[in-house]
C-alpha cells in the first residue's frame, strides 16, 4: 500500500448550534473537495460547502494538494479516508494509493492530503475517494489531478 501522505489537518470544531447540523443535512454522503482551506469555525461550513460542493461529486483540481470536508450518511467516531484507483486491478495491490485514520466531529471530517507521482498518481487520471467505516461507506466524491 502507497501512502502519498504529506500533511494530514483534522480540525476539531465545536461550540456549534443545532441550525449548523441541519444546514449540512443536503451534504450527507458527501466528500468535498477543495485547494481552499476550509474554515476552522464550524458555523462557518454550509456556506463553504455551499460554495465549493460539486453536484456531480466530481472534482478537477489544477493544485496537488487537495483539502476535503466529508459529511458522513451514518454517525462514526472514526473513519478511514482511502483515495483509491477504480481502474487498478485488485489482485495486483495497487488499488489504494492514500489511506489515513480520521476522528470525526459531529458527522464531519476534515483533512488535508498531498498526492504526488512518486506515489503513483498522474494527470487526468480519475480516483475514487471514500470514507469508510468497517465495510460501511459513508461518503464518497471523484478526484481528478490535472496540470
Amino acid at each position: 500500500m502507497r501512502l502519498a501522505l504529506a500533511l494530514v489537518v483534522v480540525a476539531v470544531v465545536a461550540d456549534v448550534a443545532h441550525a449548523d447540523d441541519r444546514a449540512l443535512k443536503p451534504y450527507a454522503g458527501q466528500i468535498v473537495l477543495t485547494p481552499d482551506t476550509p474554515p476552522a469555525s464550524f458555523t462557518e461550513l454550509p456556506a463553504f460547502l455551499k460554495t465549493a460542493y460539486d453536484k456531480s461529486h466530481h472534482y478537477e483540481s489544477l493544485k496537488w494538494d487537495v483539502n476535503f470536508v466529508g459529511v458522513l450518511a451514518k454517525p462514526a467516531d472514526k473513519v478511514t479516508l482511502i483515495v483509491s484507483d477504480p481502474a487498478a486491478k485488485p489482485d495486483a495491490g495497487t488499488g489504494e494509493m492514500v489511506t489515513m485514520e480520521l476522528a470525526t466531529t459531529r458527522q464531519v471530517v476534515i483533512g488535508h492530503f498531498k498526492p504526488t507521482k512518486a506515489a503513483g498518481f498522474a494527470a487526468g487520471k480519475t480516483y475514487a475517494v471514500t470514507l469508510v467505516s468497517g465495510k460501511a461507506t459513508l461518503a464518497k466524491a471523484e478526484l481528478v489531478l490535472r496540470e
